[in-house]
């Protein structure tokens, strides 16, 4: 009997030796494309703030790092964290630059070397720009002032930004675009770089795959979807209602009904009122006042939560026509179908008050 492998042995050391040869091959390709991947972007770049929120993952860091150009590949930069292993990387602002190696980056995220001098900044949902650049000045970031100057300017390239195009009437262009969230900034910063962190919030936040699909399923364009999330925002005080305020107004809209919304006079006026009168009404005469002037604004009042957006983006089904608070003390509305439960409501309402205020006299 032959010593001699046979035919079959021979192809199977052969297959062997080939599946090695392609698992090395495989292997010295990775590692290369792994080295290149963590090298700086660039020889030499200027220092980017980027801020780290407190939940934020590897894996959203790395994408968001990667948009900003900061770091070749995301996927390398969340692969490194996972063979490194280590501490968590901790939220807070952080000096970077693309000459920086992702190793570097995410080294001094993980050490929490963040960059002093910087001040937390909260804008609630509700706020318009005047409002922003009030608190802004109250929190030492930059002057009123300049602020409004720089929501003016044309300083800004971010995509969505050409679908705002064409608007006329609008007092403020970038109104409702700046995302109601919690910054960090620079004491005495630049204030066309706070508008820019606050424009790319706008479109991380807002402008999501699921998002843009409802926009163009309801045929709404950005500037129609906003500027109704700014008078949900404005008229919904509890959560549950937002939707059905939502459907209120989309109702009003195609029966081309006015939506008499007191919100959008003070806006016309350019002040905040305790109560709008018949007055008040009369004499703000422009294209914002829906007491006046039929259909949307020409643009957002204010800027709207995201769970504004997604209750305009996806609205209750309702034949609600009319709605008036309760005045009971939770917030909530009567909503009517009909002009004659409308009034109903508001007798409701008034009783409601009436109660409210003898209660509050006997204390």
């Amino acid at each position: 009997m032959s010593n001699q492998p046979s035919g079959a042995g021979r192809r199977a050391r052969m297959v062997l030796v080939v599946a090695l040869a392609l698992v090395v091959v495989v292997a010295l390709v990775f590692v290369g494309w792994f080295r290149a991947a963590l090298r700086p972007v660039a020889a030499k770049a200027p220092v980017e703030r980027f801020v780290v929120k407190t939940g934020d993952t590897v894996a959203t860091v790395a994408r968001r790092l990667k948009a900003m150009r900061l770091i070749r590949s995301a996927t390398a930069f969340e692969l490194y964290g996972r063979l490194r292993g280590g501490g968590p990387i901790l939220a807070g602002t952080y000096a970077l630059s693309a000459d920086e190696s992702a190793p570097q980056i995410y080294r001094q995220m993980t050490a929490g070397e963040t960059v002093p001098n910087v001040v937390n900044v909260t804008i609630p949902p509700g706020y318009d720009i005047v409002d922003i650049a009030a608190r802004l000045a109250q929190d030492g970031v930059c002057s009123e002032a300049a602020f409004l100057k720089a929501v003016q300017a044309d300083d800004y390239h971010q995509a969505f930004l050409k679908q705002l195009a064409g608007r006329r009437d609008v007092r403020y262009r970038l109104e409702g675009y700046l995302f109601p969230d919690t910054y960090q900034f620079y004491r005495n910063e630049n204030p066309v770089d706070v508008v820019n962190e606050m424009l790319n919030d706008f479109a991380a936040r807002v402008l999501t795959p699921a998002n843009e699909a409802a926009m163009q399923a309801d045929k709404l364009t950005l500037n129609e979807a906003i500027t109704e999330a700014s008078l949900v925002e404005n008229e919904a005080q509890v959560a549950f209602e937002r939707p059905i305020i939502a459907s209120v107004i989309d109702n009003r809209l195609k029966l081309h009904m006015r939506l008499q919304i007191d919100a959008t006079v003070d806006y016309a006026i350019g002040r905040h009122l305790a109560v709008v009168t018949d007055a008040d009404i009369l004499d703000a005469r422009n294209p914002y006042n829906t007491y006046l002037y039929g259909g949307l604004p020409p643009g957002p009042i204010c800027s709207p939560s995201l769970a504004s957006i997604e209750a305009v983006l996806h609205p209750a089904h309702t034949k609600y026509l009319y709605y008036v608070a309760k005045e009971n003390g939770t917030g909530e509305h009567y909503f009517a179908e009909t002009y004659s439960q409308q009034l109903h409501n508001e007798m409701l309402s008034e009783e409601n008050l009436k109660k409210r205020s003898e209660q509050s006299n006997r204390k």
